[in-house]
């Protein structure tokens, strides 16, 4: 599906980062993984070389221009011009339970969840129009379109990433370029049980499940999909848990 293509990966993690990473690998992609701290993009990127294929682990502040202008040069100069992007970094305000927000907190939020994601487009679209196309995948959150009562700067930030998606959409669609949103739900544990009691499958995705849907729409096979934001949760916001009467007898 990414046969020839170069995947930037921002925010190259354990979970989503690393299945998306060897998924979109084993499709043909080249990538390159960045992070903060490098030990999973290195781990990563060993494994996607010892597999046979090409990658390589960036330290990168997404927060920082000149860092992230130097991890697209370094990605082009031994990977390649850029031509997918699949933006994973996310910053959990936790704590952020009130309207009266951290300054502090609430900037990090912007910084990480909604302003690195906009970087990186800004950096990443010239090039791509000028090749003739390109694709985004962003990964938001449902908390960018339900009521919460935590988190409250990361529900902002996500949800102005669902715009950045949809402007880049608009706005570069008839330049080849596509761009879409994810809203996946990963949970172990408590919470991870309680969603799959109240989804359409009776259990959370993988981790590898969801690198699935990512690659499938970063690739061509995906090419009328795009300003799209879309829900991977095993259908847990379409099972609305109505109080309707039971329909066991």
């Amino acid at each position: 599906m990414l046969e020839g293509r170069v995947l930037f990966l921002a925010g190259a993690g354990p979970q989503m980062g690393a299945a998306t990473a060897m998924i979109a690998a084993r499709e043909g992609a080249s990538v390159a993984l960045t992070a903060r701290t490098t030990s999973t993009a290195e781990t990563t990127a060993k494994a996607i070389v010892d597999a046979g294929g090409k990658a390589i682990a960036l330290q990168c502040d997404l927060t920082s221009e000149e860092e992230v202008r130097a991890a697209l040069a370094t990605t082009e100069a031994e990977l390649g011009a850029v031509d997918a992007v699949f933006y994973n970094a996310a910053y959990y305000d936790n704590r952020q339970d009130s309207i009266d927000v951290d300054e502090e907190v609430w900037d990090k939020s912007m910084a990480v969840n909604l302003e690195g994601a906009m970087r990186v487009a800004r950096l990443v679209i010239p090039s791509m129009v000028e090749r003739g196309g390109g694709s985004f995948v962003f990964s938001s959150s449902a908390a960018s379109i339900v009521a919460g009562e935590t988190r409250f700067g990361y529900q902002v930030s996500k949800a102005g990433l669902n715009a950045v998606t949809r402007f880049v959409a608009g706005k570069y669609g008839r330049k080849g370029i596509r761009a879409n949103a994810t809203l996946p739900f990963v949970l172990e544990g408590k919470i991870g049980d309680a969603a799959a009691s109240l989804n359409c499958l009776g259990r959370s995705p993988t981790s590898e499940e969801i690198g699935e849907a990512v690659v499938f729409l970063l690739s061509d096979r995906a090419a009328v999909i795009t300003g799209q934001i879309i829900h991977l949760d095993g259908g847990l916001f379409a099972r609305a848990p109505w109080p309707t009467p039971s329909s066991r007898r």
